[in-house]
């Protein structure tokens, strides 16, 4: 490798110990797309992107912004709490961090008496909700009511001989006992005003400074719930300075549904605002030319100062980026497993083979995040991972294989399923909108699998159709020759299989 060595391990340890955002450390955001600025503005906004596609690097690259009060929880710690015990939890954290932060604003010798009072109400009201907490979600509660009132009271008395009676009232109280429900979300409705008022307080405290709530990994949130769970915190940000920035896997997201008529949740362009993070493979000119501006900020942040095309050799550098299917962690997590092992190699440089290889050998990585992420959808998807992988690969001996988007339409559970593995980085959308070949007057979206679903780095009889290749006249005809996967096919076989689980929709 023509560069310095010394050099290339200190571009290799600054990419290890940063690979992984978090207060302390970090990659520094590259943002071509201008996502920062879009974040900061006075909107909700749902962050989509892949795992390791920068989505917390984003929303932590906020808290280097002014004017503004950041308070962000990391929704991976709720992941096994029930609903709506979990309400309580943010609510618990998000009051803990805004009183942190006003004191930090308000140290005790400013003696600002309107932010130790609001500190004073933040602390009662964590206590009402710890004692929530540990109540049972319904239960029935016994209330006594006293009741006071008057009645009439026959009077005698007076001369034997001469009976006198007569009527008179008298005051009495008595104690009813009943028996009513109790609903802890009852209690976090009734509250609702009571919370709304002191993220306002906080914010006039805070010279009027938009408070924004950043839940990081919402995905790790049961998608049963997640629904019900936004439409809370939504209704907390409406007529106040309050705004929720939700960073997620799109698919493994369901920001609303429908119940009985009713609306619950959010919904993508009115009440949020969507920033979709992923560089996919179907401009896969913009993906490369991100990935160089990514290795090229890590190469000046490390002070290595290398050559970054003297790294690679022949198409190295594109595999790399195909390998990676747009994503920035395992770009660079691919690119320190090549570097160290091309240097203990004395190698000339990173070729495709080698990427072919790395990408094999990450393999099971993949899968475990994959099964992480899905939860108990794992199985199902995973059959489905499987029927795509034997027709594509095995039974067609190549990458790619196209969809027709009625198919899209008509099998729900199956477009479900191609949408969330693509979110699992397992396989890649590479055109939005083909034809085939030989036509059929269709329309169709094509896909490949991922690298490291290959069995060898140089697999027999296999034909890989790149991303965008074209022949001199600009015509895609490999790709619209692929092979066709039909849905209707693969949801025959799924019963066949004797699989009854269906898939949670993301989009009803």
């Amino acid at each position: 490798m023509p560069n310095n060595p010394k050099q290339v391990e200190k571009l290799v340890r600054y990419i290890e110990e940063n690979l992984r955002a978090s207060k302390s450390a970090g990659i520094e955001f590259v943002d071509p797309r201008n996502f920062q600025t879009r974040l900061t503005t006075r909107q909700n906004h749902a962050v989509f992107g892949r795992r390791g596609a920068g989505k917390s690097t984003l929303v932590t690259s906020i808290n280097k912004m002014h004017n503004c009060v950041i308070v962000q929880l990391n929704l991976e710690d709720y992941k096994d709490v029930s609903f709506p015990n979990i309400i309580l939890h943010i609510l618990l954290a998000s009051f803990k961090n805004l009183r942190n932060e006003i004191k930090r604003r308000n140290p005790w010798y400013k003696f600002n008496f309107p932010a130790f009072d609001l500190c004073n109400a933040l602390k009662e009201e964590e206590t009402k909700l710890k004692n929530e907490l540990y109540e049972p979600d319904k239960k029935e509660e016994q209330v006594r009511d006293k009741v006071s009132g008057e009645r009439e009271a026959a009077l005698a008395g007076g001369h034997s001989s001469i009976g006198v009676k007569g009527r008179s009232k008298r005051g009495y109280e008595k104690e009813i006992s009943r028996v009513v429900p109790r609903d802890k979300l009852d209690f976090l409705r009734l509250e609702l005003t009571n919370f709304k008022d002191l993220f306002d307080k906080a914010s006039t405290i805070c010279k009027n400074e938009p408070i924004f709530l950043v839940f990081d990994d919402f995905y790790f949130v049961s998608k049963e719930f997640q629904p019900d769970l936004i439409d809370y915190f939504h209704r907390l940000t409406k007529d106040t300075n309050l705004f929720i920035k939700i960073a997620t896997i799109k698919h493994r997201s369901r920001l609303y549904r429908r119940d009985k008529g009713n609306y619950i949740g959010v919904e993508l362009g009115h009440d949020i605002h969507a920033i979709d993070m992923d560089y996919t493979l179907d401009n896969f000119e913009d993906l490369t030319s991100f990935m160089h501006l990514l290795l090229g900020s890590a190469n000046r942040a490390s002070g290595a100062n290398l050559e970054i095309d003297e790294l690679f050799m022949g198409d190295g550098f594109t595999q790399l980026c195909l390998a990676s299917g747009g994503v920035p962690r395992d770009f660079l997590s691919l690119f320190v497993d090549l570097v160290n092992k091309s240097v203990r190699l004395e190698s000339r440089g990173i070729g495709k083979i080698e990427v072919t290889e790395a990408a094999i050998a990450n393999v099971n990585s993949k899968i475990d995040s994959f099964r992480k992420d899905t939860g108990s959808e794992e199985n199902i998807l995973e059959k489905y991972l499987n029927t795509i992988k034997d027709f594509v690969y095995t039974e067609k001996r190549t990458n790619a294989f196209l969809v027709a988007k009625n198919d899209f339409q008509n099998f729900p559970q199956e477009a479900q399923a191609i949408r969330e593995l693509i979110d699992s980085r397992l396989i890649h959308l590479v055109e939005k909108s083909t034809s085939s070949a030989p036509s059929d007057g269709l329309q169709y979206e094509a896909y490949i699998i991922d690298i490291s679903l290959y069995d060898s780095s140089r697999p027999r009889d296999f034909n890989q159709i790149e991303p965008g290749e074209a022949d001199a006249k600009s015509r895609k005809d490999k790709i619209r020759s692929a092979p066709k996967l039909s849905l209707k096919k693969i949801s025959q076989e799924k019963k066949q299989a004797g699989i009854q689980k269906e898939l949670l929709l993301s989009e009803e």
